[in-house]
Formats: C-alpha cells, sequence, structure tokens
C-alpha cells in the first residue's frame, strides 16, 4: 500500500492495493475419449492423455478424476503439490472398474510422485509388466533432497503383474515392486512426514509388494543398502534421518516374489491390518519386516503362505531386522509359513530388539522363533503357538534341523519367553543354546525346556484350536472353563490392557496364552511398588517381585532376620483380590511358611486371611506358587503380607514373585 500526505490539516487519504484473488481449486477430468485442447474442467471437456495431465502444474485442492474403467497406457508423473488441508488428488468419477494405468514394462514406474508433497493417490488400477526382466515399479513416491515430505497418501489401488526377474537376487529387490516410497539425495536429509499407504491390494509383483526406503540410513554400523539392487554406491549413503508418522494400513498384499511389507528408516511407524498371503514365492524372504526403524508397531495383521526356501533363508511371517530399537508386535495371526512365525536379525552392531505379544502362530513351520546376529531385548510372552506335524514337517528333507526355537549366534542375549501356550505337535526341539529364558510356558506335546523353573505341562483344553481360518476367528483358542492355563500366569506391567481377541486383560495373573477367557478391567499399568520392613540381601530388590519374572528374586539379609516382618505391594489403580499367589524357588531353604494376610481400605490395614501356613514339596531350583486365599474379595489398592514365619536354611527368606488373582 502506498499514502499519500497533503498538506499541514489538510486530509490524510490511504491508498491499499487489492489482495490477490484466493485460487480457486479445480477438478480436472480425463477420460481415454476426451481433447487434450479441451479445459478438463467437466467431463464433457475432458482431457485425453497422461502427457497433458503431466504437463500441466496443480495447486492446492486440485482434484484430477480419470474415467472409471478408462485406460491409460504409459507413466502418471504429475507436477504440483498441495497444502495442509488442500492436497492435490487424483481419483476417478463416474461408475464401473478404477481406471487404469499400464506402464507396460517400458517405464520405471506406471505411476510416479516425485518431489511432491500433500498428494492423494486414490482408486487406480496400476500394472507394469511386458516381455522383459527389469524390476519395474507400479507407484513410485520419491523426493531427492527435499527436507521433510509431509502428507503424502497411497489409497486404494489394486496395484498388480509388476514386471520384475523371476529368479535371482533381482526377485528380491527392496526398490522395485507394487508400491516403493524411497527418500533420496546426499545434501538435504529427506524424510516423509505422515505417509500413509492403506486399503491397496498389491499382488503379483516379481520383487516386493510395499517397501519404504531411505538413503538417509546410516548408524550403529549399518552403512549401505544393498548396492547391486538399489543403484546407489554405498559412498552415497548419509546419516539416519526417518520418516514419521508412516502408517502402512488394510492392504492386501499377497502372491510376491520377495517381501510383503517392508518398512526401513522410521521413528513411530504403524503396520496393522494388513492381510499378506504366499510372499517369498521366488525368494528368501519374510511376509512383514523392518528396519533401521524405531518403536515400530506391528499389530492387527493375518501373514500366510510364506515360502521356505532353506534353514537361513527365512521364510518367516514377520522379523525385526538390523537396526530396529523397541518394536512392538502384538495381536496377529500367523499360519502357515514354511519359514517360521518370528524371526530378528541385525547387520552391524544395531539391536534388533522386540516385545512380542498376545498373537496366535498357527502351523508354522521350519524355525517358530529364530533368533540371530544381534537379536537382544526380545520379550515374547501371552502367545499361543501350535505346530501340529503337518505334511510339510513331516516329509521336509530338512526336517532333523527343524526347530521350535533356534539361536543363531552367539551375540543373542536377554530373550525370554513367559506366559506362552506352545503345542508342539511337531516334537521340533528347543535348538537355543542355552540362549532364551523360559518362564511359566504351558507345554503340550514336544520336549519341556529345561530352563523353564516354572513349566506347566499337559494338554490346554482349549475349545477348538488348529482351524482357524481369518483374524477374527481365533474363537477356537479360547480356554474352556476347566483349562489349566486360567489364572496362572506371570502378572506383566505395561501389557497393553487387551488380548488378541479384544477381551479386556485382569488386573493380577492373566490365563496363559494369547486368547484370554478371564476378563478384567483392561487397565495397562506399571507394576505393583514393593516395600519391605526385612530390608534386602544378596543384591536384591523388593522391585523383583513384581516385575513378572520368576528369575530375578528378592532376598533378606541372611542374618538379623525377625518376626513378624512385612512386604507391601502398592498398586496403581484399585484391583479385586480373592487370592495372593507366592512364587518361590528353594522353598524348603527359604520360603515363607506362615503369613497375615491384610488389605488396606483407605484408612487402616484389614486382617483378612490369619495364620495362613503354606509348606514347599521342595528344595530346588523348581519355582513353586502357593496360593493364600482371601475369605471373600475385596477391593483395595495395597495388600500387605505380615510374614511370621519363613525357612532359613542359609539365613534368609526369599520370594521370587508376588501377585494377586
Amino acid at each position: 500500500m502506498f499514502r499519500v500526505l497533503l498538506p499541514c490539516a489538510a486530509l490524510v487519504l490511504t491508498f491499499v492495493a487489492a489482495p490477490a484473488p484466493a485460487y480457486a481449486a479445480t477438478s480436472y477430468y480425463v477420460d481415454p475419449a476426451g481433447n487434450d485442447a479441451a479445459d478438463g474442467h467437466s467431463p464433457s471437456t475432458a482431457w485425453r492423455t497422461l502427457d497433458k495431465v503431466n504437463a500441466q502444474t496443480f495447486q492446492p485442492g486440485d482434484t484430477v478424476r480419470f474415467k472409471a474403467g478408462g485406460q491409460w497406457t504409459g507413466r502418471l508423473a504429475p507436477r504440483g503439490s498441495g497444502s495442509a488441508g488442500s492436497p492435490v488428488t487424483f481419483t476417478s468419477y463416474g461408475a464401473g472398474a478404477r481406471p487404469s494405468i499400464a506402464g507396460g514394462g517400458v517405464v520405471d514406474a506406471a505411476v510416479k510422485l516425485a518431489d511432491l508433497h500433500d498428494v492423494v493417490l486414490d482408486g487406480f488400477e496400476v500394472t507394469n509388466t511386458g516381455s522383459g526382466s527389469t524390476p519395474r515399479i507400479g507407484i513410485a513416491v520419491t523426493a531427492t533432497d527435499l527436507g521433510a515430505v509431509p502428507r503424502i497418501t497411497v489409497r486404494g489401488n489394486h496395484v498388480h503383474a509388476i514386471q520384475g526377474a523371476a529368479s535371482g537376487s533381482q526377485s528380491s529387490n527392496p526398490s522395485a515392486g507394487g508400491i516403493i516410497v524411497s527418500a533420496l539425495g546426499k545434501n538435504t536429509a529427506t524424510y516423509y512426514q505422515d505417509l500413509l499407504i492403506e486399503g491397496n491390494e498389491v499382488a503379483d509383483s516379481r520383487s516386493y509388494g510395499i517397501v519404504t526406503w531411505s538413503q538417509w540410513m546410516q548408524r550403529e554400523g549399518w552403512t549401505s543398502l544393498w548396492s547391486d539392487l538399489m543403484g546407489i554406491p554405498a559412498a552415497d549413503y548419509r546419516p539416519w534421518t526417518p520418516s514419521t508418522g508412516v502408517v502402512v494400513r488394510g492392504n492386501d498384499v499377497h502372491d510376491i516374489s520377495a517381501g510383503g511389507i517392508t518398512v526401513m528408516q522410521a521413528q513411530g511407524a504403524l503396520i496393522e491390518r494388513n492381510r499378506v498371503a504366499r510372499t517369498a514365492q521366488n525368494h528368501g524372504n519374510v511376509g512383514i519386516w523392518w528396519a533401521g526403524a524405531d518403536d515400530t508397531v506391528v499389530q492387527f495383521n493375518e501373514v500366510s503362505g510364506t515360502k521356505y526356501w532353506g534353514l537361513a533363508s527365512d521364510g518367516n511371517a514377520f522379523d525385526a531386522d538390523a537396526s530396529v530399537h523397541r518394536s512392538l508386535v502384538q495381536y496377529n495371526f500367523s499360519h502357515d509359513n514354511e519359514g517360521g512365525f518370528f524371526i530378528a536379525v541385525s547387520a552391524g552392531t544395531g539391536p534388533a530388539e522386540a516385545t512380542i505379544r498376545y498373537n496366535v502362530s498357527q502351523n508354522d513351520a521350519n524355525q517358530v522363533f529364530a533368533f540371530s546376529t544381534n537379536t537382544r531385548n526380545i520379550d515374547a510372552y501371552n502367545n499361543t503357538i501350535w505346530v501340529p506335524l503337518t505334511p510339510f514337517i513331516q516329509n521336509h528333507p530338512d526336517r532333523a534341523s527343524f526347530s521350535l526355537v533356534k539361536v543363531w549366534s552367539s551375540s543373542v542375549s536377554n530373550v525370554r519367553l513367559r506366559n506362552n501356550v506352545i503345542h508342539n505337535g511337531a516334537n521340533l526341539p528347543y535348538n537355543d543354546g542355552g540362549a532364551v529364558q523360559y518362564d511359566r510356558n504351558l507345554y503340550y506335546s514336544g520336549p519341556v525346556p529345561g530352563g523353564d523353573r516354572a513349566a506347566l505341562s499337559g494338554n490346554p483344553l482349549l475349545t477348538a484350536p488348529g482351524a482357524a481360518t481369518t483374524l477374527a476367528d481365533l474363537s477356537g483358542y479360547l480356554p474352556t472353563a476347566s483349562s489349566p492355563v486360567l489364572r496362572q500366569g506371570l502378572e506383566i506391567a505395561s501389557d497393553g490392557g487387551r488380548d488378541v481377541s479384544g477381551t479386556a486383560l485382569p488386573s493380577g495373573m492373566p490365563d496363559l496364552g494369547a486368547v484370554q477367557r478371564t476378563a478384567g478391567a483392561g487397565l495397562s499399568e506399571p507394576a505393583a511398588t514393593v516395600t519391605t520392613s526385612f530390608g534386602n540381601g544378596q543384591s536384591t530388590t523388593p522391585a523383583a517381585l513384581t516385575d513378572g519374572w520368576d528369575y530375578t528374586t528378592w532376598a533378606s539379609p541372611s542374618s538379623g532376620v525377625t518376626y513378624p516382618g512385612t512386604v507391601t505391594l502398592t498398586f496403581p489403580s484399585p484391583r479385586t483380590v480373592g487370592e495372593v499367589v507366592l512364587a518361590t524357588h528353594f522353598g524348603q531353604g527359604q520360603g515363607i511358611t506362615s503369613l497375615d494376610v491384610q488389605t488396606w481400605d483407605g484408612s487402616a490395614w484389614v486382617t483378612r486371611t490369619a495364620g495362613a501356613a503354606i509348606s514347599w514339596a521342595s528344595n530346588t531350583a523348581t519355582v513353586e506358587r502357593r496360593p493364600v486365599p482371601l475369605p471373600a474379595p475385596v477391593t483395595t489398592t495395597q495388600v500387605r503380607l505380615v510374614v511370621k514365619a519363613a525357612n532359613h536354611t542359609w539365613g534368609n527368606l526369599s520370594v521370587s514373585e508376588i501377585t494377586t488373582r
């Protein structure tokens, strides 16, 4: 604007330039019978070719609509980005089949969203195959030296018939396949924000199904990505810069030469509610795997039919791969995977970490759990593993090398399996080299690992196990009313609050396995805190009493112990307590033998059970459990054990775990 100042005492006139008119978002139409000389603003004036679309620079809020049932050959490579809340959208109009874009195997990608942001691609049929074997891409999303790339959505597309090699390493090329998202460059760290890949069907790809990967991946000794496949020299990779807000949800990925879904170089990615079937059909690979990724959540997926290519060639449903921290694998259904249920392996110095909980594995073979280089901090609890003697296992020439748990490397550490139901009708061994710890699993058929000092064995008496067909059909794994798994599990802090079928978990001891009969409040809480008047001995702390692990114990000092003494549990929220359960090893030497149980009523301690006597059957490392019932259930925030006597073979008393049910 500008001002004209008149002489003294005169009026001051102000002229304000008119603002530029706001851009009006436009809808464009594309029809194989259209005319590129038309304006494209209506179905009757639609454009005709991909070249016309590719020549236009679109603006925020624009929508480009391709006629349903229409077919185009070549490559859709549009220009122009949207903005937050106003994406550029590519979709269809009219009734009929998805508009089809066929790359014909002569273009690198049939659809290529290059250096764009705030774009939605919704509802196309995409193919890219011809007579060659050069790996191609259906839908490519790529950005080079751009920094943050926000809000790309690829939704509701049918991507299939993607060209690639039928055999050899090129049939397992992560830079080629159905939907491939890449962050490239050497100068400006490039990463995606709020990337959504949702509701697509990806099939018949001669390489991968869905992949996200980045040139910005170096950390923990992992320095490059398969230069022979990705086409990038090792020297051109750069420090790890993860994409954030990556969601891969509700996709149907099947009949794939290599991996089904792979997310790399991401922070907090969510991989959920996908169906992945018949992957690794031409090369050893995994149904769903992630690498160079922290805090990945993999949940509510169904993975089946992954092919086996040899003992060291994967074939599993899930894989926590190189340089992954704090993975969470929960509420999934894995079945009929020839290579197994879960594998962890890392390159460089980075770990492969995961919590694996409330999953069902049915008819998986070879190595149901496989742990290789740098696997550590694996916690597999409350899973149901159902391995009958299938024809694949019975007749396979490698059967003698199949394992229920296999450890491949001396670098494997801190791996725990607890609260699981394991039916091993195939009689597979535990080839773990003593690197895996087991606690309170129920074993039905097959060997029982000698290290499980609190093992249960026998028929778990589930409703109708072994015949599930979908993730929504796991009711056969529900324990019956007489099942020995009911309320037998360790209480595990921050357990997610629900099982694989949505049943809310109880406070205190859960049922063993992935499907719970015993329901509760469904609270996912920290462990109860513990204090004691006895003090601590043998380098123990009271926290060991509620850490969900029988292998860590609390012990009093070996001298100066006087009675009565107290052990007090304070819960994060009120719970109903019907009995207190003590777990102790070497009970005849150090177990509590007499106690009162008190609860806090908000103002005072009330004795509920007085003078309870406990006897222990052994003086070995086997963990025994002894319930102390209350006359009636009580809702409380605190329980106190008033210990009156204990065995003192070594001068101390000791308890491994205290919980309630």
